[in-house]
């Protein structure tokens, strides 16, 4: 694993022509874009190659968040990414770099991740299934948003949730708004890493309609954070569907999602695309 990490060193650093030498950050709280994003860009050249590497990578990184220095305190209570070069002390002399790094580009991840999601959730069948459609394109597109609109110029951390609100799907609207201040609230300025766990479970059928409902708990969390879960039910034929993406907000979250009939179990980010504590 280390040799594939050095390996990404080159592409990285060639990734700052855009995040860092193109595009600069504003203040040292929005430092961690130009890290997080061109460390992602070289990711996202790895996934090309070898999508079990880019997996193994982001494990790498969930593994080093959520370590535990000599004096048993968690890395990942250094801080937030805002925090910048502030993130370096004697309890975290690496602090900056696995923070700003690796927590940065499991932000970027989610965020791709998460518009991935709803983006399938809000499109219909023949849309989702179309030749040539792509649902990493609202991802990409406010990226090159931010590189047409930002370049020779710095950009905060709100200037950039704000190009990605432009076009937020509707399933990642919070109280009924296009907005991601809960993203930047609890992810961006906080440092929580949650568990995810489903309690619960009903799944019914009537009128021809199943439906499938729970109770999404997140343990070890601030009481306010939101995070979008994408939910999964798996069939008969151990096949996994995507049924929606929920934003459970808080301790607990109750939800309701239509599912193919013949649904068996319900799966909480199979695909592991949150940065969670793993069970």
């Amino acid at each position: 694993m280390a040799r594939v990490i050095d390996s990404q060193v080159l592409v990285h650093e060639t990734a700052h022509q855009w995040w860092g030498d193109l595009v600069l950050w504003k203040s040292y709280r929005d430092q961690w874009i130009s890290e997080g994003l061109a460390n992602y860009a070289s990711l996202l050249m790895l996934e090309q190659q070898s999508p079990a590497q880019f997996r193994q990578v982001l494990e790498k990184y969930r593994r080093d968040l959520l370590s535990k220095n000599k004096d048993g305190e968690w890395l990942r209570d250094a801080g937030p990414v805002t925090l910048g070069q502030r993130l370096e002390s004697s309890h975290f002399p690496g602090g900056y770099t696995s923070i700003s790094y690796e927590r940065g580009t499991w932000l970027f991840h989610m965020l791709r991740s998460m518009l991935r999601d709803a983006t399938l959730r809000e499109s219909a069948p023949a849309t989702r299934s179309r030749k040539g459609s792509n649902p990493d394109e609202p991802f990409f597109r406010a990226l090159r948003k931010i590189r047409e609109r930002y370049a020779g110029k710095s950009i905060s951390t709100q200037e950039l949730l704000q190009v990605f609100q432009e076009d937020l799907p509707r399933p990642l609207w919070y109280e009924k708004r296009p907005n991601l201040d809960w993203f930047l609230d609890g992810w961006i300025e906080g440092t929580a890493i949650p568990e995810l766990e489903a309690r619960d479970i009903r799944i019914s059928e009537k009128a021809g309609v199943t439906t499938v409902s729970g109770v999404i708990v997140q343990k070890n969390v601030p009481d306010d954070l939101v995070t979008a879960v994408p939910v999964y039910a798996t069939t008969a034929s151990s096949a996994q569907v995507f049924l929606g993406e929920v934003l459970a907000d808080g301790r607990e979250t109750a939800f309701r999602l239509v599912a193919p009939s013949g649904a068996r179990k319900v799966l909480l980010d199979p695909k592991l695309t949150i940065l969670t504590t793993l069970k």
